[in-house]
């Protein structure tokens, strides 16, 4: 990448100064020019978080203004908070720029059918943060099931059992519902997308979920330093460091995971129907520590079952009509397991016009409508329809419901 890459950011987070850090890494000609943040302060520190010299960086404190510099622009990344990364992007394509954006791309068909027609005819200018799909890891699990080797497909079993999941009740950014609208969205998005990379279009999609252990009656506002339970906590950031369950996420003084306006979920299941006749199945876990962290699927064919997990690293293949079993280590990448470099490289060759999209808008925008309709279905204990997103087909209205306390509760109204 020797070209010279001149990018804009719009929300300069964590995870979009960790993005920032790997274009410094990666292109050679790579200059971060403008920032767009209602936190100047901390935009400016989390600029320089990932390398870069903050007094070379225009920072803004809206996107408004930045856009007045858009012709200086090669590509715009997009990594606020999920609620207005569909308003933003709507914004962006009025400019023409290639777009990072972060997942999930809306959060509601809604919003989800308004960014669909303000990037019509060009969906793979846009590169949605789908990393997963770009790890070395699920490449080579994409190989045995592209090669035959799987024979006919009927399942997947897929699963998610999150050991740092305490984040999600704990970080302002994650726990506010109205910024997230649930952990469907926020987290399976990711997992929906390489579903679909191996089983092809869903159909349908039918969903529970529940919250047995986080939330609860602690006041919502109180940080674990104002705890007189803190000492005995399992939840406190002095637990956490003596028990080691931080899993490099590290956070010190947070608010209580157990407060009494949370919302999210803390356990979720999905079965999906598609189009060609198979299902996967899937779990969300947010109470996993420890080694019973697991990411990945197992993929069973006729003729073979392919077996894999990002925290391992690894896939087998074990072949059903032989004693033959295939045990292949995958290298680890850095951060998402090294998807993100791929997306990053990906993203810069679309910038320069040497490549189109290798996770583009439609397959955002998939993942979202199935994201929705898992949680449509869990909070109407009803099989529910896939949209159509190509065809334009959002059948439902916004999707903004709030997840229920736990599986024991009434389905709240949806009047």
């Amino acid at each position: 990448m020797a070209d010279s890459l001149k990018l804009a950011v719009i929300g300069m987070g964590h995870r979009a100064s960790s993005l920032i850090a790997h274009f410094r890494q990666l292109a050679a000609g790579f200059q971060l020019v403008a920032v767009a943040d209602v936190d100047i302060n901390t935009a400016r520190e989390r600029t320089k978080a990932a390398g870069i010299d903050d007094s070379l960086v225009r920072f803004f404190a809206n996107e408004n203004e930045l856009f007045e510099h858009s012709l200086e622009f090669d590509g715009i990344v997009i990594a606020s908070n999920c609620n207005v990364h569909t308003p933003l992007a709507v914004k962006v394509a009025s400019t023409g720029l290639p777009v990072f954006l972060e997942k999930p791309v809306s959060v509601s068909y809604e919003q989800a059918a308004q960014l669909r027609n303000a990037y019509r005819g060009r969906e793979k200018s846009v590169v949605v943060s789908f990393p997963l799909r770009r790890t070395p890891l699920f490449e080579s699990a994409m190989e045995v099931v592209e090669s035959g080797i799987l024979g006919t497909v009927n399942q997947v079993q897929a699963v998610n059992n999150v050991p740092y999941g305490w984040v999600y009740y704990s970080r302002t950014s994650y726990r506010e519902y109205s910024k997230t609208l649930g952990l469907w969205l926020q987290k399976a998005s990711h997992d929906f997308d390489y579903l679909n990379q191996v089983l092809g279009r869903p159909k349908a999609v039918t969903a529970m979920m529940s919250r047995t252990v986080y939330g609860g009656d602690m006041p919502h506002d109180l940080w674990c330093s104002a705890c007189e339970l803190s000492d005995s906590c399992l939840e406190s950031p002095s637990s956490m460091e003596r028990t080691g369950n931080i899993r490099g996420a590290s956070e010190g003084d947070h608010l209580c995971v157990f407060g009494s306006e949370i919302l999210h979920q803390d356990a979720g299941s999905a079965i999906v129907q598609y189009e060609q006749g198979a299902h996967a199945a899937y779990s969300q876990n947010f109470v996993s520590r420890r080694g019973a962290a697991r990411r990945g699927a197992v993929i069973t064919g006729y003729k073979a079952t392919l077996s894999f997990d990002w925290y391992k690293n690894a896939l087998t293949v074990i072949h059903h009509h032989s004693d033959r079993v295939d045990h292949v280590e995958i290298e680890r990448g850095s951060e998402h397991m090294g998807g993100d470099e791929a997306l990053v490289r990906n993203f810069a060759d679309v910038c320069l016009g040497r490549d189109e999209s290798r996770s583009d808008l439609t397959a955002g925008l998939v993942s979202v409508a199935m994201c929705l309709a898992a949680r449509e279905s869990a909070h109407r204990m009803a099989w529910m329809p896939v949209p159509n997103v190509e065809s334009g087909d959002f059948p439902y209205g916004p999707a903004t419901l709030p997840s229920t306390r736990s599986n024991l509760e009434p389905i709240p109204s949806l009047s």
